[in-house]
């Protein structure tokens, strides 16, 4: 069958959380490294590729173009999941893309709101964004890793239905389930600390919003402070 395709340390993570013998929407699909992937290594039977442009899209079927996923996967020229065979997915990827880009494609597939669904999140920007979406919209994330590569912190989310709604509490908007005692966990959580610390050094005002939101988080976080790179 030769060799798996070579991911990131981002699409490795993520890959490792869909469920074996899925049925997958690699969204943003780009090269389509993730869905030859999943498909070779045999944690999916069926891939349908999607991409909203038309050049990415070809690179990715040319890539799985080759005899061995005959049958097994469809690229699909569509925005986010529109069009898409829902009743049959089990696991939805979306990586690369920004929070209000995440939102958008989660809010029209309405039938995510399924606990059989899952959802395998890597957001590009503003994961606070995308966990208080989630808790927002019923979605109950149930683990969690961060990913620290080319010198950027990354998460990778992995989430379902639950049905309950709510707001969420500051430590889990900002740090969500990472577990900060690994190594790049540790990274995660400093980045965070150092972002929102020249928040409140830059601006005098204590009742900005930003302001408040980063010194409610640093005071919550006093005491997992273990010290910043």
């Amino acid at each position: 069958m030769g060799r798996l395709p070579v991911l990131s340390r981002r699409l490795r993570t993520a890959a490792a959380y869909v469920r074996d013998h899925s049925v997958a929407a690699d969204v943003g699909c780009d090269h389509g490294k993730l869905s030859a992937f999943l498909l070779k290594s045999g944690r999916a039977d069926y891939v349908y590729a999607t991409d909203i442009k038309e050049q990415p899209l070809e690179k990715a079927a040319a890539l799985l173009s080759s005899g061995e996923f005959e049958g097994r996967y469809e690229c699909v020229l569509t925005d986010g999941l529109k069009g898409l065979p829902g009743e049959r997915i089990t696991d939805v990827i979306i990586s690369g893309l920004g929070d209000d880009v995440i939102e958008h494609v989660i809010i029209d597939a309405p039938w995510l709101k399924n606990n059989e669904k899952q959802l395998i999140l890597v957001p590009s920007s503003r994961h606070e964004k995308v966990r208080s979406f989630l808790r927002r919209e019923g979605f109950q994330i149930k683990d969690e890793t961060a990913v620290f590569e080319k010198k950027h912190c990354y998460t990778v989310i992995n989430a379902v239905y639950s049905g309950v709604m709510g707001e969420t509490d500051i430590l889990e908007r900002w740090l969500g389930l990472i577990d900060i005692n690994t190594e790049d966990g540790q990274k995660y959580f400093n980045n965070i600390v150092k972002r929102l610390s020249a928040i409140v050094a830059a601006v005098e005002d204590i009742d900005n919003p930003s302001r408040r939101e980063a010194d409610e988080f640093l005071e919550a976080a006093s005491g997992l402070l273990t010290g910043i790179e």
